[in-house]
């Protein structure tokens, strides 16, 4: 840097999720601040909904979605009207046709005459030769309602898919108990019996678990072609085959959904990023889990995983869905008192490979899916992604796989595979996956040993006169856009998802140009995150939860020590914070020093100390995780030493770190010896 490019100013930022506190400092030749020159904060929406965390585009996106299902639904209705009109089922003059839609309408619930309804057209046209306009009724009335039809694609996680699929099954058996030809049929005979026949009428839609009956898309399909046949019979000229696959594709045809887009691989430039499902991804994952594994022994002292430890835990963890880490530490026949690195109270279990764990299931492929090479997993793994139709990918399974059973091909069809993509493509994954196979080492140092920047740290962005969009510096770690240079910006390059953080990033550009112009290029930026900037609407709710439980608790606090008669003060707070801490349940509360109980009265009684687990004259950390209660006596014999350093306590430590483990809130990281 040169005095000649850099201004000796440092701008500095306090970004949280909608407003940015900044300030300019200015320094001397030694860096150093001397006077602030400017200071202020620029607010701005986080773009999400302030009660629900939900971003405002998902709200704008089921707008637009449920206006374009409208326009679609009345443009599929005027070519159906068309059609009908042009095959000559309905007279072109609309006086004629409004007389007809009269004459055939729904008629009232106390009316007697209902033969010409259209539910009652739809029975009759099974069974007796219509008027070509009562076809055309029955037909078209067919396509307003034309039932539900599964998308394995969207469906796969919906929470409705249970009740339609029960909904569907009822109404299944309910048309065969009243040996109703077609639901057309069923309807007119349950509406003669002055039952409901529209699903979102019915009271026990909305109080079952299932609903009553639901609609689906195939039985509209064969009635359509029932209905067809039957009158073709009378009106073979006007009713022909090819005629009846046109109409047939303007009612019941259904856009396929869009593609999702993928990103980028962060490593291999032009490559998209591989799907988790992929099962060269889920083993890379499995490797680099079980590689970054630590033992910590009982002495806390910490060592890598063995290269037999390692292949032990690969085949123990290859076929299951998970594993608890007790289940892993018996496997290696780790002492009482290790653990694992990975493994906390929040924690307590490993995920295996999620693939291999369903499909190797007996109920599945069994035994065959190891034999299968990763080429054909992956077209299997492709097809149950892609293909949209659940009948289609049973045939598929069928040609494929005939030795399979109905049960196997259906358990097949409804797996549950994960979501989402990885950060690497296909050249990268294979590349990093066989260093990590070869020595038990982290990701990082597998992707140096290929040859991989593992970071954008080393990228040389000197010399740019302003701070650039992030899609320039983010390139490969976002959702490509379209490409097409006449497209908006952020359509064009793409855009991170999460729109707080998309948001944040924008306006700390803008702020930053803004200060540049103003100051010229800083010599330094400082930046101080939020800690819920990144946070999805979940985890925000989650973190909201976790402030609000905090606030609850230390109101829950200052009133007990209102009851005991002490002083509401942060120290007596947080004596009683670190009290509740030794355990849920008050009798088993204890000091991990000596594992005498400490009641509520000696807290308050001199007989109780807040102790530095570390001591603070050697540490200087005054930090929550460095607290602990402790008796006045154990303290004094403590000093200033570790809980491990202290030679009266040798033959007990064991039990310290046996009831650090029952503390609501683990000490592990600071009951070790100090280094």
């Amino acid at each position: 840097m040169t005095a000649e490019n850099y201004s000796n100013v440092r701008f500095a930022f306090d970004i949280g999720t909608n407003s940015i506190g900044w300030a300019v400092f200015q320094l001397n030749d030694k860096q150093e601040a001397t006077s602030i020159l400017n200071a202020g904060a620029r607010i701005f929406s986080d773009g999400r909904d302030p009660k629900t965390f939900e971003p405002l585009a998902v709200r704008r996106r089921n707008v637009r979605s449920a206006s374009r299902m409208r326009d679609r639904y009345l443009r599929r209705r005027k070519r159906t009207l068309d059609k009908l009109i042009g095959y000559g089922l309905l007279p072109e003059d609309k006086a004629e046709r409004d007389k007809i839609l009269l004459e055939t309408n729904d008629k009232p619930s106390g009316s007697t005459d209902k033969k010409t309804d259209p539910y009652s057209l739809r029975a009759r046209a099974l069974e007796e030769k219509l008027p070509l306009a009562y076809v055309a009724r029955a037909l078209f009335h067919i396509g307003q309602r034309r039932g539900f039809k599964s998308n394995r694609k969207a469906d796969r996680k919906s929470n409705e898919k249970g009740k339609i699929a029960a909904g569907i099954e009822e109404l299944s058996g309910l048309m065969h108990q009243s040996h109703a030809p077609t639901l057309g049929a069923y309807l007119a005979k349950r509406r003669e019996e002055g039952h409901v026949v529209r699903l979102r009428a019915s009271s026990e839609a909305l109080t079952n678990k299932a609903y009553a009956f639901y609609p689906e898309r195939a039985m509209l399909e064969d009635e359509f072609h029932k209905i067809w046949q039957a009158q073709a019979e009378y009106y073979p000229d006007v009713l022909t085959k090819e005629r009846e696959e046109e109409l047939f594709h303007v009612m019941f045809f259904q856009r396929p959904l869009k593609e999702q887009k993928v990103g980028l691989c962060t490593l291999v430039e032009g490559e998209l990023r591989l799907p988790k499902s992929d099962p060269l991804f889920q083993q890379f994952r499995l490797y680099k889990e079980i590689n970054e594994l630590a033992i910590i022994l009982p002495d806390l002292s910490q060592r890598k995983l063995t290269m037999e430890e390692r292949d032990t835990l690969i085949t123990l963890m290859r076929p299951a869905k998970t594993k608890t880490f007790a289940a892993l530490r018996k496997a290696l026949k780790i002492p009482a008192g290790g653990r694992f690195n990975k493994e906390t109270e929040n924690r307590k279990q490993l995920t295996g490979d999620e693939v291999y764990s369903v499909f190797s299931k007996p109920e599945l492929f069994g035994g065959d899916w190891a034999k299968f090479s990763i080429e054909q997993q992956r077209e299997i793994i492709d097809q149950l992604n892609n293909e949209e139709n659940p009948d289609k990918l049973e045939e598929w399974l069928k040609n494929k796989f005939p030795k399979l059973s109905d049960e196997q091909r259906s358990e097949i069809i409804n797996a549950n595979l994960p979501d989402g993509y990885g950060r690497f493509g296909i050249t990268a994954t294979s590349k990093i996956l066989e260093q990590l196979k070869k020595d038990v080492i982290s990701e990082a140092e597998a992707a140096h040993r290929c040859g991989f920047d593992h970071s954008l740290a080393n990228r040389n962005w000197k010399g740019l006169d302003e701070l650039p969009r992030y899609q320039e510096v983010l390139e490969r770690h976002i959702v490509p856009g379209t490409g097409d240079k006449n497209d908006i910006y952020d359509i064009y390059k793409g855009r991170l998802t999460n729109p707080t953080v998309h948001i944040g990033l924008n306006q700390v550009r803008r702020l930053t140009n803004r200060l540049i112009k103003a100051y010229g290029k800083p010599w330094q930026i400082v930046v101080e995150l939020a800690r819920d900037l990144p946070m999805s609407s979940e985890e925000r709710k989650e973190h909201n939860k976790t402030l609000n439980d905090n606030i609850k608790a230390g109101f829950e606090r200052t009133q007990k020590l209102e009851r005991l008669g002490q002083k509401d003060n942060a120290n007596n707070r947080l004596l009683l914070k670190l009290w509740e801490e030794l355990g849920k349940d008050p009798d088993d509360r204890k000091s991990i020093y000596s594992g005498t109980r400490i009641t509520e009265p000696m807290l308050f009684s001199g007989e109780v100390e807040i102790d530095h687990i570390l001591p603070f004259s050697l540490t200087y950390d005054d930090s929550y995780a460095n607290k602990i209660l402790c008796l006045r006596e154990e303290n004094r014999i403590k000093r200033n030493r570790a809980p491990a350093d202290v030679t009266e306590w040798k033959d007990r430590y064991d039990e310290i770190i046996g009831r650090s483990k029952n503390c609501q809130r683990t000490n592990k990281n600071v009951l070790g010896p100090m280094q």
